[in-house]
């Protein structure tokens, strides 16, 4: 997030904050009034909203399928057990772990996405309670949208749960801390300390099954979104291209444009926004060699008599007045020099075949490999809408520093691959945010819902081996673990993420 953003939020809330204490100060009336209607009430960078309007819909909607709904929470109950341990392990994980550069590219393509946050300023980073998931903070949007679907699903569990347990429910809210969502449910409170251990657990658990649904529903969503999308958009064997930074060094007569469809980079297939990244990459690791006729070798051969050794390693056997040919190595130098020079162009287009990983080819014709500096190399890219290809000599960060892609590509004009991209994110970030709340929530932490299930579990011990007073030692020294395990994590988020 921009530095401006974080200034600007808190402008705002200082000014909500100056106009609550102004008009309680001066107890106007229809100010105290609007604040008791509406359940909206103000702290020092909080806003709570708090209704009942909702507990007859949690009522209606629990009494239409309340077998399965119990069968759920129960089911549910013990996968929460389960997932105790494995949140002690992610939490430790994450303590210990370091952060990560990017979400959704795979550590084979560190080194260009790197340098792409490094150019182009837009690298920062929200790391979550998850270890190794970083989110890239121009997306708030996206977070508290997630956030507050993710609530409301988790509230909504204990909501549900506590009617088919005839426990009341008083109501449901919003708190607004800063920028953090967080619903809640309130449930009475005699009623629940009064209630069978069973049906406490089954009520405590709710709110994290519901989130590890709605984290499973979002991700099979996700995998079946480009069949769903299969009227307007077609995906799957190429990448479309979404926009080009202003004075890109890959635009030009023959350049990128807006609305390519990427199928290839070089002798590597490319279908989706992974496989384009690792294409580029591998472009950088492996330089790629060309099946070229002997006759055109010798019909196009530019090189010069004396053969050059740089410093760099490479060997230069044309002349530095082209920049457009380049020295070949050629591999069969039984009825050709070893090296010859060139239009790289030229030589690329009359190839018949890649020979990187053989660097032999069929008879009469000859294995030719560039002579690149390690930091540059020769990216071939091919489009299904254009005729003549993209060749470029230099770095793939000046592709992928200045290229966005989408994997849906339109089908009709009417609709843009932001639409179908914005719904990709969102599940995204729904099976992230509901995966991790349902993660943390069953770590035994004062506020959390782990404290309770322990507490509830701890209280229900044998008196005969368990006496009152070890009973409350027990539950607090466990959750005084939990809370200082996650706070010191919250700790470490900020301090990567803001220092």
């Amino acid at each position: 997030m921009d530095l401006t953003i974080l200034v600007l939020i808190c402008i705002i809330y200082a000014i909500v904050m100056f106009i609550d204490f102004f008009f309680k100060s001066c107890m106007m009336l229809p100010y105290l009034d609007f604040l008791s209607n509406t359940g909206i009430s103000v702290k020092f960078f909080s806003i709570k909203f708090h209704t009942n309007a909702f507990n007859r819909f949690i009522s209606r909607h629990s009494s239409k399928l309340p077998n399965i709904y119990k069968n759920s929470f129960k089911f549910g109950f013990y996968i929460t057990i389960l997932l105790l341990p494995i949140s002690l392990i992610v939490m430790i994980l994450s303590l210990f772990s370091g952060s990560s550069s990017d979400t959704i590219k795979n550590q084979n393509t560190n080194l260009i996405s790197d340098n792409k946050n490094d150019e182009s300023g837009n690298g920062a980073h929200l790391e979550i309670l998850l270890p190794g998931v970083n989110l890239p903070l121009d997306q708030i949007g996206y977070y508290v949208i997630s956030l507050l679907i993710c609530s409301v699903v988790h509230e909504s569990g204990h909501g549900i749960a506590a009617v088919l347990e005839d426990i009341p429910v008083s109501g449901f809210g919003l708190n607004l801390i800063f920028i953090l969502p967080i619903a809640y449910t309130q449930i009475d409170t005699d009623h629940l300390q009064t209630a069978r251990l069973w049906k406490k657990l089954k009520i405590f658990s709710a709110g994290i099954w519901n989130n590890l649904i709605l984290a499973g529903w979002c991700y099979i969503l996700l995998l079946l979104l480009p069949i769903v999308l299969l009227p307007i958009f077609n995906s799957g064997n190429a990448v479309f291209i979404t926009k080009i930074k202003q004075g890109a060094p890959i635009k030009g007569e023959n350049g990128l444009y807006v609305g390519d469809s990427v199928y290839s980079i070089n002798d590597c297939k490319v279908s989706n926004e992974d496989e384009w990244l690792k294409c580029l990459t591998l472009s950088l690791k492996i330089h790629p060699a060309y099946c070229v006729s002997e006759d055109f070798i010798h019909e196009n051969d530019e090189s010069v008599h004396e053969i050059e050794h740089q410093k760099d390693g490479t060997i230069e056997c044309c002349s530095k007045s082209n920049p457009a040919v380049n020295c070949f190595e050629n591999f069969d130098e039984e009825r050709l020099p070893q090296y010859v020079c060139l239009n790289i162009r030229n030589a690329i287009e009359h190839s018949k075949a890649y020979c990187q990983e053989s660097l032999t080819c069929t008879e009469h014709i000859s294995c030719v490999k560039p002579l690149l500096a390690n930091t540059s190399t020769i990216i071939h890219i091919k489009r299904r809408n254009r005729v003549k290809d993209f060749v470029y000599y230099g770095h793939p960060i000046d592709i992928i520093g200045s290229v966005e892609i989408s994997q849906f590509i339109p089908k009709t004009k009417t609709f843009s691959p932001a639409f179908a991209d914005s719904i990709a994110l969102l599940l995204k970030y729904l099976v992230v945010f509901s995966s991790g709340l349902a993660i943390v929530n069953v770590i035994p932490c004062y506020g959390l819902d782990g404290q309770h299930l322990i507490n509830a579990i701890i209280s229900n011990l044998p008196s005969k081996y368990f006496s009152k007073g070890r009973k409350e030692v027990l539950s607090i020294s466990i959750n005084l673990v939990g809370s200082l395990t996650l706070i010191t994590i919250i700790i470490k988020i900020l301090w990567t993420t803001f220092l």
